[in-house]
């Protein structure tokens, strides 16, 4: 899906040399389809780093502004057919534990997260509160690009990244979600878990999977998940991610909508047991992956993966999620992808702030005009 750039008006935040060329020119589609993961290691260049690690600083210190500055209490939960938020979770000191990345979840509640996306959080009462910048009703972490025109630019157009992209699915992908992940020193990780294309419809086993049903045979449905490591993931900092190649291949979205208590040594002595890779028959195997600074890693949404405790004396860990999808050819026709907050693409799309290219990303699985 890249654009020639005489097809749009190249936006002003574009950064042209984003990408190593022969990083992205490595890509072996035969490996990726075989194990499930791709690294691309050290693909952005210095001025690539430096400018994504400016627009994930600058969108977590948006973020943890609004978390303090807004009254919370203030907002009209009722009027919009929500629940309050808990009282304890109002405080200034419970509200300070929410800021420096991934505990946002601590204050938003699913509930609240699924209005600003549909509807925003917006007026007449007092609602989010911005400090020099425009509030677009929802929070930064759970879709960057609406705060971020660099952000924007990359997830939706940039030609490199549209690439780069096509590598993983070919002619046509659509957006399934954007949040970032960025971990504060001492964040304790996540427990091996995995996702469901759309809503589980076209997985093979239930989400435990405690059977073997298997397929060696890369299915057509893919979500695929990319990380953004502009300052790297390493072991020494701690917070590094862990695959098991060969593992998307038994299409099982692990725990996912469950609690996620399994670190290795459960995983080795529970859903691993007797599981062999479909292709090579080793047995399944987990990996550690020690990401250098600038490096990127796609890997199938549906695949078990593990992200290990940053180190409390580590730097914060800046790291956006971007994760694309096939189409759905038995999706209901929509005009836009349900991963898009419908209120900000819908207001974007009316001022005509939306290029060609992002139309098309942010396209439904099956496009109405």
């Amino acid at each position: 899906m890249e654009i020639p750039d005489e097809e749009e008006d190249v936006p002003a935040a574009r950064l042209h040399d984003l990408l190593r060329p022969e990083v992205l020119a490595k890509f072996d589609r035969a490996a990726f389809e075989r194990d499930g993961y791709w690294v691309w290691e050290g693909i952005l260049t210095d001025a690539g780093r430096q400018r994504w690690t400016a627009s994930l600083d600058r969108l977590q210190a948006m973020g943890d502004g609004m978390i303090m500055d807004t009254d919370w209490a203030a907002i009209d939960y009722a009027a919009r057919g929500l629940e309050p938020l808990p009282p304890e979770t109002l405080t200034p000191e419970f509200r300070k534990k929410c800021c420096g990345g991934k505990k946002l979840g601590l204050l938003i509640s699913n509930e609240l997260r699924i209005y600003m996306h549909d509807h925003g959080l917006f007026g007449p009462e007092p609602t989010l509160v911005t400090r020099g910048f425009d509030s677009q009703g929802l929070m930064p972490e759970h879709f960057a690009p609406a705060y971020d025109a660099f952000i924007l630019d990359v997830t939706s157009a940039h030609p490199q990244m549209m690439e780069l992209f096509g590598k993983l699915f070919g002619a046509r992908f659509v957006l399934d979600h954007i949040i970032m992940l960025n971990r504060a020193p001492g964040n304790k990780g996540a427990g091996w878990h995995a996702h469901p294309y759309r809503q589980g419809e076209y997985e093979v086993e239930d989400a435990i999977g405690e059977g073997h049903a298997v397929t060696p045979r890369f299915l057509q449905r893919q979500c695929i998940r990319t990380l953004v490591h502009p300052e790297g993931a390493t072991f020494e900092e701690g917070g590094e991610l862990g695959v098991i190649p060969g593992a998307h291949l038994y299409r099982i979205p692990y725990k996912w909508n469950s609690a996620r208590p399994d670190h290795d040594e459960a995983m080795r002595n529970s859903w691993l047991q007797g599981k062999t890779h479909p292709v090579t028959g080793a047995a399944l195997e987990i990996v550690h992956l020690s990401l250098p600074p600038g490096s990127m890693v796609s890997f199938v949404h549906h695949m078990p993966h593990h992200v290990g405790p940053r180190h409390p004396d580590a730097p914060p860990r800046r790291t956006l999620l971007m994760a694309y999808r096939t189409p759905d050819p038995e999706a209901e026709p929509a005009r836009w992808s349900e991963g898009i907050p419908r209120q900000w693409v819908e207001r974007m799309a009316a001022a005509e702030k939306l290029s060609p290219a992002a139309r098309r990303v942010f396209a439904g699985d099956n496009p109405r005009a």
